[in-house]
């Protein structure tokens, strides 16, 4: 990075997909400028996710992942996509109702995570929801700005756990599957 930023290289933001490459490859196709990148975990990818793209999602996007077949096509579940996972309380700044429910379509064979990081320096949020099978399984997580960072209880650690990333020595599972690699969104692509 040079001169010309202003954070010094100390910034650090994340919005993504992580999963299996099997279900990031069916959500990147219905997800306009989408694109799996291999983590440093065996079958684990991501999907980087900026604002546009989030912006972006058309019912189209969500027909060719036949979601009116799965219990999130409710109206209740449309809701809940839209006050708990995109609203103030939820942490997420990216994520908006049609990107939920595209994940809860895409996770119908299996798990996937959203996750968010907004740090410069040592301060900073982050948030994270897991999807199982079609279904919110766990979150909206939440750590904010003055709440202690412990690794164990994190979000994101907390969702690559149960996208079966382990810890290993000093290396929590943020380390282990190697989303430390770029320092912004955009660099994923």
């Amino acid at each position: 990075m040079g001169d010309d930023d202003p954070d010094h290289g100390l910034r650090y933001e994340l919005a993504a997909v992580v999963g299996a490459p099997m279900l990031l490859t069916a959500l990147a196709r219905a997800l306009p400028g989408a694109r799996v990148v291999s983590l440093a975990v065996p079958d684990l990818g991501l999907v980087p996710v900026i604002p546009e793209m989030a912006n972006e999602i058309t019912p189209a996007a969500l027909c060719a992942l036949d979601a009116e077949s799965l219990p999130g096509g409710s109206t209740d579940a449309a809701e809940r996509r839209a006050y708990l996972l995109t609203g103030p309380e939820s942490g997420f700044t990216v994520l908006r109702p049609g990107l939920a429910a595209l994940i809860e379509a895409a996770s119908a064979e299996g798990v996937l995570a959203y996750v968010e990081a907004d740090y410069v320096g040592r301060e900073g949020v982050q948030a994270a929801a897991v999807w199982r099978r079609g279904h919110l399984s766990i979150g909206p997580l939440l750590l904010g700005r003055r709440e202690e960072f412990v690794p164990a209880d994190a979000p994101l650690n907390l969702a690559l756990r149960t996208l079966g990333v382990a810890a290993s020595g000093r290396s929590d599972e943020f380390t282990v599957a190697g989303l430390g690699r770029h320092r912004r969104t955009a660099d994923w692509s």
